[in-house]
């Protein structure tokens, strides 16, 4: 045992030595944490800041009837208006959404003044293009200032009728004095409705929710990204070693080939290990990341995953001739598995059928581990299936390593 221990130390030394080493083991995934947190929500929980969606609008309306509801539009804070202005307004509004330039659109008609004015019926066009991002929330910003200008329109109507019950016909004077102090409490009432449902969370996320966003998905996403592209470039000093004969000396000595493809896992997953918990600490103290309430359960899924990454890398050592060969291969395995497994964007806002082909490579199931473990606060039998998986992958690939391991 002492001689396996001599070569991981060994391994160590010449890692240490390497200025570079520090660059891609820690700086580079501490900068990419922080980007890439800070664009999809930033802080631990992902509370994303207000986001804005733009709203084409052509009004067409010869009235101050259409600018009133623009301007309750415009009081919406996610939605910016971008207005068509000429005769073809409507068309061009329709052409932009159908053809994919525009999200949605508003088209207000010509008479929208006037039909309102006379208590008369009126439709208002909203074009929608679903392929294309947050159409939803657009129509649902209408929707709400279209409902609260009808409840005003409407109880101005119940107020003038209920008068006339009363009181008899109302003077035109009483008429707009009547509509006035409706559409007064009407404005006022809107910012503070009498009934409103509160919406409580409580615990964590269910596995059907959409994992949270942010530092809770960057940190995981770039620890598991790095430990993958750190490990599987590794593969490359398996290659250097048996050019330059080192692997044939050792073979030479009293030592076991066993005890040689040990040491050359070892090291491999001593770096990975530390690499793994240095950057999910610095999650923790630097960008507010909860790891969930089970170390245990963490420390399973860092142990199999790097396990795998560790098997893959002395895999792809043994099969490469060059250097250079198994520098490529690791860069293509490791982006691939990166974007297939979910890393870069979670895998439950993707198709089914790419949630299934990303679940075919390690990162798929590792990251649905660090969801449960992170966003929805899983126990350790929450990531029991996840690192059974793992496991399998690294068994597979350490025994695929070992059956094609030469040191010439």
């Amino acid at each position: 045992m002492s001689r396996v221990w001599h070569i991981i130390l060994h391994n160590l030394r010449v890692l240490a030595a390497d200025r570079s080493a520090l660059f891609w083991l820690l700086i580079m995934p501490i900068a990419f944490t922080f980007v890439t947190g800070a664009v999809s929500g930033g802080g631990g929980g992902g509370e994303a800041g207000p986001v804005r969606y733009a709203l084409t609008v052509a009004n067409l309306d010869e009235g101050q009837r259409g600018e009133e509801l623009l301007a309750a539009i415009r009081d919406a804070d996610e939605i910016d208006i971008l207005p068509l202005d000429g005769a073809g307004a409507a068309d061009e509004a329709r052409s932009l959404v159908e053809e994919g330039e525009r999200s949605a659109a508003l088209v207000i008609p010509p008479d929208y003044s006037r039909r309102i004015e006379r208590g008369e019926r009126v439709e208002i066009q909203f074009h929608r293009n679903p392929e294309r991002l947050n159409p939803l929330v657009t129509r649902q910003a209408v929707e709400r200032v279209v409902v609260r200008m009808n409840l005003g329109a409407m109880a101005r109507t119940g107020v003038v009728e209920g008068y006339s019950e009363i009181r008899g016909d109302p003077s035109e004077d009483k008429i707009r004095e009547l509509e006035a102090r409706v559409e007064e409490h009407v404005v006022r009432s809107s910012g503070a409705p009498p009934i409103t449902v509160v919406a409580e969370r409580l615990g964590r996320s269910k596995e059907t929710e959409l994992p949270e966003m942010g530092y809770s998905h960057s940190s995981p996403a770039m620890a598991l990204m790095f430990v993958l592209l750190n490990g599987l470039m590794m593969s490359s000093v398996l290659v250097q070693e048996r050019r330059e004969r080192t692997l044939a000396r050792l073979f030479t000595a009293p030592i076991r080939r066993s005890e040689i493809i040990v040491a050359q896992v070892g090291w491999r997953f001593i770096v990975g290990m530390g690499q793994m918990w240095l950057l999910i600490a610095l999650g923790a103290v630097v960008f507010g990341v909860d790891w969930g309430g089970t170390v245990v359960g963490l420390l399973l899924v860092s142990v199999v995953y790097v396990a795998a990454v560790n098997g893959l890398s002395v895999l792809i050592g043994s099969l490469s001739r060059t250097s250079r060969q198994a520098e490529s291969l690791s860069l293509v395995l490791a982006l691939t598995m990166c974007a297939l497994g979910g890393l870069w964007w979670p895998l439950e806002v993707t198709p089914v059928a790419y949630q299934t082909v990303g679940h075919f490579v390690p990162t798929g199931w590792a990251m649905d581990a660090m969801h449960n473990l992170v966003s929805r606060g899983y126990s350790l039998a929450g990531v029991a299936r996840e690192a059974l998986v793992l496991l399998a992958f690294a068994i597979g690939f350490t025994v695929a390593a070992v059956a094609t391991f030469r040191h010439e």
